[in-house]
């Protein structure tokens, strides 16, 4: 039972972070992920109006609102309060903070408490109402003829972006081939002489998995969280021993891309802005998925899930080609979800889908897409938690580019800075990669160090786009150069950003065109994280979904916000060191199974935000069918078993997010009459995959 006192002590620290937020605000910051960092034991009352039932009412601008819990860690003591301005909280949701507040904080020491905006939905509902308001007071002719005119223009903008696109191509011929990665000895020998081991030694390693694959980076090296103790730092010495061009090619590419840059659009066409008065272009917040096909059921998989956690934002499935369109999906499940279809193509030239391919997609959905500020899902991602939050936030609104971790560590090679033209300062550390206390993390000689840890270069680690959180406004030159990247990113700038490296692809053209470009943008630091039963032959988890974490968490925990006061003091705020102690133990390569970092985070506290579910997906007969390589809920020994381990689990603190998912997926589709919303989906299997699934959820809950 917590004492008098301390909750005497909560209840000022509370009332003091809402005072810090309100003379926050009148001070003109807004958005702020973190207002304050105060001891439990001070504050004052100051500017706070009233308080009643739970109710907040700031006597600056009559704003009300209710504080939830969002996120606490009993480790340091890390409290984070979200604003709530949503009229059907009840009693007991206005409690929930002070239980929150009560359960397991160590009350004899400081905490940290922090508050953070709420999403408020009142703003997006004025909008709603406002734009239906122009609509029914608009004749239908003048909407109908405005609406042509859009499509007019924004077929017009993609012709001119492919045109620019073209008028820069490569006066060479592709790169991507074992040819330009003809180092394999070269590669080997470096080792051998950073490792100082023999030729007999040498003779024993898997020179193809461990060094290189056949010149080229080896697919799973560099995993970031394991920061394997044989594997060399990545240096501008050893990441320049890979991909290999001649003087002609790279001047060859820098012409062409100094050329794209010189002459790219700055922002969207004039009568693109000017004929969306009756559609949602360029207006609001949504979240968009790129669905189309089989995906549609991926996308109603994660959209049931997002919908469950509370999700109000409105979300968009674009559909890349006219045969992909489902009209029982579009048409009537969609919009009882608050979403709809929006068709690529009806955006595009006739035969601009001709002209790029599958990796290109996502770049042109972010750009054909209604909203002006955008949670991008991959179909098989599904959200942890309402992720509304995250834009009315730091590190999003003052950054407007969020992107997420790869495994593995960064590739790019250093030819890529020289034709992209990006000054990168190789005596100039900015920043230390490695683990507090590993000593390749730091060295006064800068050519010994992770050529990524210099100023100039693009940070660790490696990107994974499955989310992305973008303002388009601010960076639309970053889509526009992306585009660029990405088509001709096949043959020219994949190999160049990953030389090789594991899911290598579109994944780093978006933080490469802000990088060069200058604009801000923010790479979640906590690792990504790998969720799968263990493989008994290598003792590692098998990656059958990896976990993404939350950025507001991961951005105070960062420190970098240098704006942030304890305005109750007078005085910057406490430094307090959330990074965890490393235990410098790391496993040799990745073929080591006798030790495993799969625990360790970068953070103390963190709190999980996307399950990307990406092998296997979760397609409706692979309950019934084995999944690939049988990667699926059966072992290959024929015992049940969950996906993704018990780790999910002990992530979420008890929560069971792969139940949860799992009798999503028995309510939507087992419901009879069963949903169909996908040529060839087979109904007559459909009884006996539900029985499969709700197997499944008996194991799950007694497990």
């Amino acid at each position: 039972m917590i004492s008098p006192k301390a909750l005497k002590s909560i209840l000022i620290g509370l009332f003091t972070a809402t005072v810090l937020h309100l003379i926050y605000s009148i001070h003109g910051a807004s958005g702020s992920s973190a207002l304050s960092s105060l001891s439990s034991r001070s504050g004052r009352f100051g500017l706070l109006k009233s308080l009643t039932n739970g109710v907040f009412i700031s006597s600056q601008n009559k704003e009300e609102y209710k504080l939830v819990g969002y996120h606490q860690d009993s480790q340091t003591n890390l409290i984070v309060l979200q604003k709530s301005y949503l009229n059907e909280l009840d009693s007991t949701s206005s409690q929930q903070v002070w239980n929150f507040l009560k359960s397991d904080i160590d009350h004899n020491v400081d905490f940290d408490l922090k508050l953070i905006s709420g999403y408020n939905y009142k703003e997006m509902i004025e909008r709603i109402n406002s734009q239906n308001e122009l609509t029914l007071n608009s004749s239908v002719i003048e909407q109908f003829e405005t609406e042509q005119k859009f499509i007019h223009a924004s077929r017009d903008f993609f012709t001119k972006l492919m045109q620019s696109i073209h008028m820069c191509k490569p006066d060479i011929g592709g790169i991507n081939n074992n040819e330009h990665f003809p180092n394999g000895r070269k590669i080997e020998e470096y080792y051998q002489k950073q490792k100082q081991v023999s030729d007999d030694e040498l003779a024993k390693i898997d020179t193809q998995d461990l060094l290189h694959k056949y010149g080229h980076l080896p697919v799973y090296g560099g995993h970031l969280r394991e920061q394997y103790s044989e594997e060399v730092v990545r240096t501008k010495e050893y990441l320049s021993l890979f991909i290999t061009l001649s003087e002609q090619e790279k001047g060859s590419l820098r012409n062409s891309h100094n050329a794209f840059v010189h002459d790219m659009m700055t922002e969207y066409s004039e009568e693109l802005l000017k004929f969306n008065k009756f559609n949602d272009f360029m207006k609001g917040d949504g979240i968009v998925y790129l669905g189309g096909g089989k995906y549609n059921h991926l996308v109603l998989v994660s959209l049931r899930v997002l919908r469950e956690n509370n999700s109000r934002l409105p979300v968009e499935v674009i559909i890349p080609y006219e045969k992909d369109y489902d009209q029982e999906f579009c048409h009537h499940i969609l919009p009882t979800l608050n979403a709809k279809c929006k068709i690529m193509t009806h955006y595009l030239p006739k035969d601009f889908m001709e002209k790029v391919g599958g990796f290109q997609l996502k770049n042109i959905a972010l750009l054909v897409s209604s909203f002006e500020r955008i949670l991008y899902l991959d179909a098989d991602n599904i959200p942890v938690k309402n992720p509304d939050v995250l834009f009315v936030n730091k590190p999003f609104t003052n950054k407007h580019l969020v992107m997420w971790p790869d495994l593995w560590r960064r590739s790019t090679s250093p030819t890529f800075y020289d034709i992209a033209g990006i000054p990168v300062d190789d005596n100039f550390q900015a920043r230390n990669s490695y683990a507090k206390g590993d000593p390749r993390g730091i060295n006064e000689d800068t050519s010994k160090i992770s050529y990524h840890d210099l100023k100039g270069a693009i940070p660790e680690a490696s990107s994974e786009t499955g989310q992305i959180l973008i303002n388009k406004k601010v960076h639309f030159q970053t889509l526009v150069l992306a585009m660029y990247y990405n088509y001709y990113g096949p043959d020219f700038f994949y190999p160049l950003l990953s030389q090789g490296a594991a899911g290598e692809g579109d994944k780093e053209t978006f933080i490469a065109a802000a990088h060069k470009l200058n604009l801000p943008y923010y790479q979640v630091q906590e690792f990504c994280r790998e969720f799968g039963p263990v493989d008994p032959k290598t003792n590692k988890h098998d990656i059958y979904a990896m976990g993404q974490f939350d950025p507001i968490i991961d951005y105070i925990q960062t420190g970098e916000d240098p704006s942030v006061e304890n305005h109750a003091q007078g005085s910057k705020q406490q430094v307090v060191d959330y990074y965890s102690e490393s235990t410098l133990k790391y496993p040799k390569h990745m073929k080591d199974t006798s030790m495993s970092n799969h625990d360790f985070h970068l953070f103390k506290s963190s709190s999980l935000a996307f399950l990307h579910a990406n092998w296997p997906k979760l397609y409706l007969t692979a309950f019934l069918e084995d999944f690939q390589d049988h990667r699926g809920p059966i072992s290959k020994d024929g015992e049940r078993r969950r996906l993704y381990g018990t780790e999910l689990v002990k992530e979420l603190s008890g929560y069971d997010f792969e139940l949860l998912i799992t009798k999503s997926i028995y309510s939507t589709f087992c419901t009879k009459p069963y949903l169909i919303i996908t040529k060839g989906d087979d109904a007559d299997k459909r009884d006996k995959i539900c029985e499969e699934i709700n197997e499944h959820i008996q194991f799950l809950q007694q497990k």
